[in-house]
């Protein structure tokens, strides 16, 4: 499955189809999306400063990040939505 992410107006993001691909049976195993430049090295910019300093991390240190907000999306729709908690 291949799709593209585009921000809307309202600064949220939103995954497409990418047309160009074949159309997703839903059955398939794996995906992947493209993204800007821009959307790419900004979603991780922040990391260093809210996250790894407080936290005394050092490179290469494990943790696991609990995402709950998540927990309510269902991949089995022909439509993946999610209900934020």
């Amino acid at each position: 499955m291949q799709t593209y992410s585009q921000r809307t107006q309202t600064d949220v993001w939103h995954f497409y189809d990418d047309m160009r691909q074949a159309a997703p049976t839903w059955k398939e195993v794996c995906g992947r999306s493209t993204m800007s430049n821009w959307m790419n090295t900004q979603s991780m910019q922040p990391f260093p400063s809210q996250f790894t300093q407080p936290n005394r991390m050092l490179e290469k240190d494990a943790y696991w990040y609990y995402a709950p907000q998540f927990s309510g999306c269902s991949a089995t729709a022909a439509t993946v939505k999610c209900t934020v908690k």
